[in-house]
């Protein structure tokens, strides 16, 4: 599903006990599903999935669950750094590939958890609403591209949403959030920056509100049905909190 190439295998650093990993090294992430075949961990807001050439010595998920684990990981789809959520290592490359058609199979879907603005000066959203709009690659090849959003709760200025991807288009969610005239609160590539500003001085809000919460999938070894689950984080939960809040004030009278 992702438009990436794929990464190599990260290879156990023996160093890695008594000095860490090249580079910068991060916490222990929790792990969500282990099993000789794979590993599901959630990944915090900030974090990248691997180093890059941009990035060359930053903390990185593969190389924190590689030596978390001791074990040779290969990575097969992709978190942006900005979003939290399960993120899937297979333990060989026979495991990562069956782990990746399992994700392309139709059975298959992830939901993530946003919070969208209201658009414009309408305090509304539908309940439920789908965008299909086709989404141009890296090399600017127009790629269908399905998302669907489901409202799960309302406040004054936005509502969280599960979002349900049927593509896997680099930043999916995001963009056809924006199309749709509805961003992603936090989103500071295709969000509003002003209304960031709002929430973030606020509610808290200081990362972009994309969550994904949950994965329904067979298991790539069994085919077994499995779900994968990786409640919000908290810092997300006071955000909601602060929201819930504000919703049951009493709204302040309109001036005369």
């Amino acid at each position: 599903m992702s438009e990436l190439p794929p990464t190599p295998p990260a290879e156990p650093d023996p160093a890695s006990a008594a000095a860490g990993s090249r580079g910068q090294t991060h916490p222990p992430l929790p792990v969500l599903v282990l099993d000789e075949d794979f590993v599901a961990v959630s990944k915090p807001s900030g974090l990248l999935v691997h180093r890059d050439d941009h990035h060359p010595d930053a903390p990185a998920a593969l190389q924190t669950v590689r030596d978390q684990l001791g074990k040779h990981l290969y990575p097969f789809h992709r978190l942006d750094r900005a979003t939290s959520g399960i993120l899937l290592f297979g333990f060989s490359r026979k495991a990562a590939a069956a782990l990746q058609e399992s994700l392309a199979a139709d059975d298959a879907h992830k939901e993530y958890s946003a919070l969208i603005r209201y658009p414009g000066s309408n305090p509304t959203l539908p309940p439920a609403w789908t965008c299909d709009r086709p989404l141009h690659d890296e090399k600017d090849v127009a790629r269908a591209a399905r998302s669907d959003f489901a409202v799960q709760e309302t406040y004054r200025s936005c509502a969280l949403a599960t979002c349900r991807l049927f593509t896997g288009r680099y930043h999916q969610i995001r963009r056809h959030a924006n199309h749709s005239g509805r961003h992603v609160l936090g989103d500071t590539t295709h969000g509003k920056g002003r209304l960031n500003a709002v929430f973030r001085d606020r509610y808290g809000l200081q990362r972009l509100f994309l969550h994904l919460h949950r994965i329904v999938m067979r298991h790539p070894t069994t085919g077994a049905p499995m779900v994968i689950d990786d409640p919000l984080p908290m810092e997300l939960v006071a955000v909601l909190e602060r929201l819930r809040a504000e919703a049951a004030a009493p709204c302040p009278p309109s001036p005369s």
